[in-house]
């Protein structure tokens, strides 16, 4: 039986690769062929979905997932590790390459005890997180035939905490996250006639107020939200009014209702307001975007005690809501299942880069918090089912 000392350095190697070979969202061809190898190596089979793959350990009825996202970001390193990305513009600057490390490390340790699991775990490795419409839509049909897992489990690293910590909640606590995409076209005119046109940019100004008072006026204020407008692009000179105003930004909340909710209202006071200035909207409806990630409170407390009996009490931390978007979401919405936060910042350092910054770089040790975790939370789950 393989134990964490003997897993530990394997768990290293395997973030050191991921992390020096990084590949985008729907292109991890070589990270899968490399993680496709290893599986190899010990006899654990697995289907491949896209660039995508569904391992699998064990035999029974009762089935339980465990997953990993695989792919990397559009930043350019910063850290000056031996190891940094190969690959210029291109990082694993969001830790995904301390997930696959942890995920595949728990899949050959649940291998080692295969016979004594009472069950079987279907072990993910999912690409395109980081991009829309989510790599978890592309794996869901396969994760779905039989046998159904009775329950999924995910982590994902975070700057915020220490290594040895974890930190999870009951109910909503990733937000959703959509997109907003819309243009104001209006009839261009010389800036000195303003009368002869109609004007975008005034009524893309109106809709960007006025979407601030979706979130101050028309939701509850104990249900957290938020609506940015990051990227407004209309004209080119200082004497012409534009055709037309591309604007993009973004809905987070807390609350699937309210989510709709935001959406019913841009698209019913938008257009009423776009027609004060004589102006037209229209909007990307494509609804692509990743729902609440609502965790299934029995299995978050399961998650809670195994943390509190392998690193105490002190180190599990029941935290706030987050305004990040995670589609593990989308498999939640299927199968009950819990999702944590593992802590990457050096015990010794007060701060640390954040993620999606071009000098994130997690601490290692954090791989044993991780494995440990992933592995005794199945182990727990199959027991309890077995009884």
């Amino acid at each position: 039986m393989m134990t964490l000392e003997d897993i530990y350095p394997l768990a290293v190697t395997f973030r050191r690769h991921f992390h020096e070979y990084p590949e985008f969202a729907m292109q991890e061809t070589a990270t899968q062929r490399y993680i496709q190898d290893v599986l190899e190596q010990y006899a654990i089979p697995y289907t491949t979905v896209g660039t995508g793959i569904i391992a699998r350990v064990g035999e029974g009825d009762t089935c339980v997932a465990i997953r990993a996202d695989m792919d990397a970001l559009k930043v350019q390193e910063e850290t000056g590790l031996p190891f940094a990305s190969k690959h210029p513009g291109m990082m694993h600057a969001c830790g995904h390459d301390m997930h696959m490390a942890m995920v595949l490390a728990a899949a050959i340790m649940l291998k080692s005890r295969e016979k004594e699991l009472g069950g079987v775990v279907k072990i993910l490795f999912q690409p395109s997180e980081e991009r829309r419409p989510g790599g978890a839509r592309l794996l869901l049909s396969e994760l779905m035939k039989a046998p159904v897992p009775r329950a999924i489990f995910g982590q994902h690293v975070f700057p915020e905490l220490p290594v040895g910590t974890i930190g999870i909640r009951p109910g909503a606590f990733f937000a959703s996250s959509d997109n907003i995409i819309f243009s104001v076209e209006g009839k261009g005119t010389h800036a000195a006639m303003p009368h002869k046109g109609s004007d975008p940019i005034l009524a893309t100004a109106a809709l960007i107020q006025f979407y601030q008072t979706l979130v101050t006026k028309f939701r509850d204020p104990l249900t957290p939200a938020v609506i940015s407008i990051t990227s407004v692009h209309g004209g080119t000179c200082n004497n012409v009014i534009p055709d037309k105003v591309e604007v993009l930004g973004t809905v987070r909340t807390h609350d699937n209702a309210l989510r709709r909710r935001i959406f019913e209202l841009i698209d019913e006071k938008s257009e009423a307001i776009c027609s004060l200035y004589g102006c037209t909207f229209h909007r990307d409806k494509t609804w692509n975007g990743l729902p609440v990630l609502m965790n299934d409170p029995a299995l978050t407390r399961l998650v809670q005690e195994t943390a509190t009996g392998l690193f105490g009490e002190e180190n599990v931390r029941l935290m706030d809501h987050l305004t990040l978007g995670e589609d593990f979401a989308i498999y939640l919405e299927h199968i009950p299942g819990a999702f944590w936060v593992l802590g990457i910042r050096p015990p010794e350092q007060d701060t640390m880069p954040p993620l999606h910054n071009p000098r994130m770089s997690p601490d290692e040790r954090a791989l044993r918090v991780g494995i440990s975790l992933l592995q005794e939370t199945v182990l727990r789950f199959l027991a309890a089912s077995s009884r």
